[in-house]
């Protein structure tokens, strides 16, 4: 009996760590980076451990990627943080948004700022061209 409550202790931290330390992966979909959330959160609960509703949506904010940095900051600064059933559902949603942004959004810079770019970069080079050694006129 005092073994297996080693077993369950060992267990215990085991996935709290995972959870603590759980990240969304860059090419990882939020559902499936949700999906093993919800994992770890049913794995502790298998074992009589109870993880609050608040936690979770703190774990899961937390594991998110820098480019969600807004989409966490805007969450985290109305004081109030949605359980973790909303907090899925407003990521999935959120990730959704920023991928319709980045099909409307052409590759690469703007064309106008290309052709400004290029033409800066061309008459810095001719001006270093007509400069001498050390910045000094050539003679």
């Amino acid at each position: 009996m005092s073994l297996f409550k080693v077993n369950d202790a060992n267990q215990v931290w085991f996935l709290r760590n995972k959870l603590k330390e759980i990240k969304k992966g860059k090419d990882e979909s939020m559902q499936a980076y949700l999906l093993r959330i919800t994992k770890i959160k049913n794995d502790l609960s298998s074992i009589g451990e109870i993880i609050t509703d608040r936690e979770m949506a703190l774990s899961t904010l937390g594991g998110l990627p820098f480019e969600w940095y807004v989409f966490r900051t805007t969450l985290l600064n109305n004081n109030i943080i949605p359980g973790f059933e909303e907090l899925m559902a407003r990521c999935i949603q959120e990730e959704t948004r920023i991928e319709e942004q980045e099909m409307c959004m052409p590759k690469g810079p703007p064309t106008a700022f290309s052709s400004h770019a290029k033409k800066r970069n061309n008459s810095e080079t001719k001006s270093k061209r007509k400069a001498g050694p050390k910045g000094g006129k050539k003679g």
